[in-house]
């Protein structure tokens, strides 16, 4: 993917979930807990990897990390990603620097590593496990 492709598609998606964040911060805060874009929860009534992160990231900006870790861990690095991604590349265009884009080159270079990428994906399976327990009744 080309520097001036990443950017704008980061940029847009980092705003947008900036935006996401108010909303449900706002919502929430409104106890209006009804809500749910999840297309993987609406069809199987089961939550999705990712199912809670938007409750985390509330919890985390209320200073309930212990709440914010029980829906889902995934909320702390998504948090930081949509709170420094957008203004760090907005810094790259302002000062015509290329830094994130190195970081992010470095950062596939990484992944494509034998058993890193193995790694990620069995931390994010584990949390569905968990998140799955949750729904089920397990935990």
């Amino acid at each position: 993917m080309t520097r001036k492709n990443l950017y704008f598609l980061l940029l847009f998606l980092g705003i947008a979930g900036q935006i996401w964040i108010v909303y449900s911060y706002i919502k929430l805060e409104q106890q209006e807990d009804s809500f749910n874009i999840c297309l993987f929860k609406r069809v199987t009534s089961l939550p999705c990897p990712s199912c809670g992160t938007i409750h985390s990231i509330v919890s985390i900006l209320h200073g309930d990390f212990r709440e914010a870790l029980s829906e889902n861990p995934l909320g702390f690095p998504d948090l930081l990603l949509v709170a420094i991604v957008p203004f760090w590349i907005l810094g790259d265009l302002v000062f015509r620097k290329e830094t994130f884009y190195k970081i992010y080159l470095r950062s596939v270079e990484v992944l494509r590593i034998k058993g890193v990428l193995f790694a990620v994906l069995s931390v994010i399976f584990i949390i569905w496990l968990y998140k799955l327990g949750q729904a089920l009744g397990w935990i």
